[in-house]
């Protein structure tokens, strides 16, 4: 075989005709391998051709599939986006909650509901505190309803005061309309004392039919209005009123040895009554006229009435009451309206103003 001599730039043509030359059948060889390159290449592209619908359905199935996949994707992670959003905002919410409630408990706190009374008000107060000390109770009568006898009974038996002064007088609006709760900062004067007493009293004022104002003389009765009243102390102005006058009258007594001496004496008497003091089978005096009750209850019946004087003898005892044998029968009678024999009257029927409830005078029901 011969091989190249030189390197020799041929057309294909020549180069196959020098193949020939050289190699003789190497010639018909190569052609095979054109002629089956061609015919590959077009099988191919003929494959192509009949299956690119194929491979156009395949790529258009896995495009949908991509995009459900990121959609799925997409929508779990926004839900639990959401979730934890809202989790965060009711987080939020609560804590947002306890504050609102802090800060509406700190707002109570220093809210104000006092203000200055009306025209109105002022001069039923006035007019109450008047009668009040000259110990009238026809017009008392006028200006507080359901004065209950034991309220008369008490006012008649405090010798010991000898006038009220009114200072102050502040209002709030009450359950309902056309209702109001007062307060009143006045002073009292005792007998043989120089200093006056600072005191502060609670009213609840009512509007009756005829547009008139009344003191209710049952508010204190009322659970309704008494736990109103009460939530009233939780106010920053109410509770300064409260304060500042408790501290006035702790001061009074700090300045005046015989106010406090006196005050404290009004307690033990406030503190000491027939019940306690006396034994079965005493006889006690009746301070006043007064009604003999079926019950130990002011709503009990009336049996009848004792003349301011009489003695009965103690048979037995029931919380504030004395029983007493009347007419055969068992009759009971407000231990603040008896006294041991031979005790001065005017001693024992000294009460203090926080006992307004003490007796039960004999007047006839209507």
């Amino acid at each position: 075989m011969r091989g190249f001599d030189s390197l020799q730039v041929c057309s294909e043509v020549d180069c196959v005709r020098k193949f020939d030359t050289v190699y003789g059948d190497g010639a018909a060889i190569l052609m095979y391998f054109y002629d089956k390159e061609d015919k590959n290449v077009d099988d191919f592209r003929e494959w192509l051709s009949d299956n690119l619908r194929y491979f156009m359905l395949g790529g258009a199935i896995l495009l949908v599939v991509i995009v459900l996949a990121v959609g799925i994707r997409a929508c779990v992670g926004g839900g639990k986006n959401k979730e934890e959003t809202s989790a965060s905002e009711t987080q939020e919410d609560t804590e947002s909650g306890t504050d609102s409630e802090e800060d509406s408990d700190a707002t109570t706190e220093s809210v104000t509901v006092l203000e200055s009374a009306s025209e109105e008000i002022t001069t039923l107060i006035t007019e109450y505190y008047t009668a009040l000390g000259e110990k009238d109770l026809d017009t008392l009568r006028t200006l507080e309803e359901d004065l209950e006898p034991s309220d008369e009974a008490s006012i008649t038996s405090r010798d010991y005061i000898e006038g009220y002064t009114v200072n102050e007088i502040y209002m709030t609006d009450g359950l309902t309309e056309g209702t109001y709760v007062v307060y009143v900062v006045f002073d009292y004067i005792c007998t043989g004392i120089e200093t006056a007493v600072p005191s502060l009293s609670q009213f609840y004022v009512l509007t009756d039919s005829d547009g008139n104002l009344l003191i209710d003389g049952d508010a204190d009765e009322n659970e309704e209005i008494s736990a109103y009243t009460e939530s009233l102390q939780s106010y920053s102005d109410v509770q300064a009123l409260i304060a500042e006058v408790r501290e006035a009258y702790e001061e009074a007594q700090a300045n005046d040895a015989d106010l406090a001496e006196f005050l404290e004496g009004l307690g033990e008497d406030a503190s000491t009554s027939a019940d306690t003091s006396t034994e079965d089978g005493t006889t006690l005096t009746v301070l006043e006229y007064c009604n003999v009750r079926a019950e130990a209850s002011t709503d009990a019946d009336i049996l009848g009435q004792l003349d301011e004087g009489t003695e009965v003898v103690q048979t037995g005892t029931e919380g504030e009451w004395i029983i007493i044998d009347y007419d055969g029968e068992t009759g009971y009678v407000r231990s603040d309206l008896l006294e041991a024999a031979g005790t001065s009257d005017t001693e024992d029927s000294e009460e203090t103003e926080d006992s307004e409830e003490a007796g039960d005078t004999g007047e006839t029901e209507e």
